[in-house]
């Protein structure tokens, strides 16, 4: 509501003393502005399972697999898709993003953010169960390009709807 009357409240503004051709550029540059605030308004947080008091596993797989973080917490721009697991951006910008997991019983985490296919940022963990790793990267994003979490072959992640996490967010857009 606040940005319609920002829009509108522009536009007045605009009008005033504009000559008759400039009015529908005008209105064309204010759609394009009101179309790029709201398209920049992403954020996404979700952890691999719902709120448990059991830990439930990830893994180990025979592949590298993409993991699915269920449990959404935020969803602003619905750039996060719960049913694969991939983040969209959905406009050119730069991005913030942390990964988090705690070790399963085997006692070896290793999961990667990929960037489409190309492996961008990396966790790892080798100190026992139960144990956590995080890391964060700020990357720019053109529109459509996509950002998952991928659990390596033979590793193990746990969760009890808290600790094991893939989080980003739109720092501006360019």
């Amino acid at each position: 509501m606040r940005s319609s009357l920002f829009l509108v409240a522009a536009l007045v503004c605009g009008l005033v003393g504009a000559q008759p051709g400039e009015l529908s550029g005008r209105v064309v540059r204010l759609e394009a502005q009101q179309d790029l605030m709201v398209k920049s308004r992403v954020a996404f947080s979700a952890s691999l399972f719902d709120v448990s008091t059991v830990w439930q596993r990830e893994g180990p797989h025979e592949a590298d697999t993409p993991l699915i973080y269920r449990r959404v917490v935020t969803n602003v721009g619905n750039g996060y898709n719960p049913q694969t697991g991939v983040f969209t951006a959905p406009v050119k910008g730069l991005y913030y993003f942390t990964v988090t997991g705690v070790a399963g019983e085997n006692g070896e985490l290793h999961a990667g953010m990929k960037k489409g296919t190309e492996n961008v940022m990396a966790i790892y963990q080798k100190a026992g169960t139960q144990a956590g790793a995080s890391n964060s990267m700020v990357l720019a994003l053109e529109p459509n390009e996509q950002i998952s979490v991928h659990l390596w072959a033979g590793k193990t992640i746990v969760d009890q709807g808290r600790l094991s996490t893939f989080t980003g967010f739109l720092v501006f857009p360019m």
